[in-house]
């Protein structure tokens, strides 16, 4: 007897919980991204082997051209502060939005180096972008730039990572490897709670209200939860210490920038990186957290532009 009313207990909270999980998916990911929705936004779009990409590309066809790579919770809104600032000093600037973020197609593929790589290497053939390359990457973009700039050392001759992502642990959380209760955490906890989890991540929150709106939108294309965890399956547990001790010998100019006040990843990281590569100049911007680069603006594109110019 005992028994079966633990059976009927269990069957009925698995009909719950599968209920509350169905309901609420219904008010996520609301919307797909197809030719009709793609009328909608601004910007263009190229299509690649995996799919649409968006992207804006911009500047003198004569500058030298410099590649905006975003995090894993953003899409290339988290350059608005930097993008016009570049193309204002003659640059020819490209920043696009990663598969499965923004508005990008999000496709039925594990989204690890490979999938960023080629996206990566598609658009600059798509675009028919000239070398050599500046990479200015963000958190988790800096495990797409440092592997390009390793794989293309001819090409790339700048490299800049803002407070990057790229010496996980190699540690996958099991409930992330758990295809059932990844998928209930995603849609039960982080998707209520994404935008807000991005707020977090600065040093002032309410100074930059309005990249609260910019993460709302992308979160309504279907795709964005599946891209989100297989990155986190994939992507944010890499080590590139290899790579980045590879381009430490070589004459690739290198700046680490980091927000002081970084709540993500702390500024001591970065005395790895210095390890790894010691001709990197490192820079650290005081009332800034993990998007320096679009919270302090006012300092971070002076010392990129002072970067990018420099006779080295």
């Amino acid at each position: 007897m005992f028994g079966k009313v633990l059976l009927y207990l269990a069957i009925a909270f698995f009909l719950i919980v599968a209920g509350l999980y169905g309901y609420i998916c219904i008010f996520q990911e609301t919307k797909t991204l197809n030719q009709e929705t793609r009328n909608e936004i601004a910007g263009s779009f190229i299509e690649l082997s995996k799919g649409y990409v968006h992207y804006q590309l911009e500047g003198p066809d004569s500058g030298e051209t410099v590649i905006l790579i975003h995090g894993a919770g953003s899409g290339f809104y988290a350059w608005d502060n930097n993008f016009d600032f570049l193309v204002k000093n003659d640059f020819r600037v490209l920043r696009y939005d990663l598969y499965g973020r923004g508005f990008s197609d999000r496709p039925g593929a594990v989204y690890d180096t490979t999938l960023f790589l080629n996206q990566l290497e598609e658009v600059i053939q798509k675009l028919n972008l000239k070398a050599p390359y500046s990479l200015v990457s963000v958190s988790m973009g800096s495990s797409i730039a440092i592997p390009f700039a390793k794989n293309n050392e001819s090409k790339v001759k700048n490299l800049v990572l803002v407070d990057p992502a790229s010496l996980g642990d190699g540690n996958i959380a099991w409930y992330l490897r758990k295809p059932v209760i990844s998928s209930l955490l995603m849609s039960l906890y982080w998707y209520p709670r994404a935008v807000e989890k991005q707020m977090k991540e600065f040093y002032n929150p309410s100074a930059v209200f309005e990249y609260r709106e910019k993460s709302q939108r992308q979160l309504k294309y279907k795709g964005l939860k599946a891209g989100m965890l297989s990155s986190w399956q994939n992507m944010l547990t890499l080590n590139f210490k290899k790579e980045l001790d590879y381009l430490g010998h070589t004459k690739t100019n290198v700046l680490i920038v980091w927000g002081k006040n970084d709540p993500l990843i702390s500024p001591e990281v970065s005395k790895h990186y210095m390890k790894y590569v010691p001709q990197a100049k490192f820079i650290e911007i005081d009332k800034a957290g993990h998007l320096s680069n679009y919270e302090r603006p006012d300092i971070f594109n002076k010392v990129l532009l002072t970067f990018l110019t420099d006779e080295k």
